[in-house]
């Protein structure tokens, strides 16, 4: 029984962040801390890395 009520919840928690995906990005990545925590670890990636340095000139 336990068991079945956290899978409904999380499924619901799972539905709910999909639906607000946009939103919680935007509010996540409105920190700076965060945000700058986040360019600096997709710099470390090549692909990202060129799609930027593309992008920036």
């Amino acid at each position: 029984m336990n068991k079945m009520i956290w899978s409904i919840v999380f499924t619901l928690f799972a539905f709910v962040l999909v639906q607000n995906r946009y939103r919680v990005m935007n509010l996540i990545l409105g920190q700076n801390q965060v945000r700058h925590f986040f360019i600096k670890w997709l710099m470390k990636i090549p692909y990202f890395r060129t799609k930027f340095i593309r992008q920036a000139f």
